[in-house]
């Protein structure tokens, strides 16, 4: 069986796959829910924090959050 060297591992673990997290994306655009487009644009976040499309949509969900 091959190994694969650390350095590579440590390069996909440390950049998620840009298909990834461009499906998540995709879900969170397409989400009616407000709770299910937290959920995608969060996993987005845990994936890649410096995501700007993400944390703009996070910030436009947090204004659409209801107020009791």
């Amino acid at each position: 069986m091959r190994t694969l060297p650390a350095k590579f591992i440590v390069q996909h673990l440390a950049h998620p796959r840009p298909l990834v997290v461009q499906a998540w994306l995709w879900l969170a655009a397409k989400a009616k829910d407000l709770v299910d487009k937290r959920h995608c644009v969060n996993t987005i976040l845990e994936l890649d924090p410096e995501n700007e499309p993400a944390s703009l949509a996070l910030l436009v969900l947090d204004r659409k959050r209801p107020t009791n």
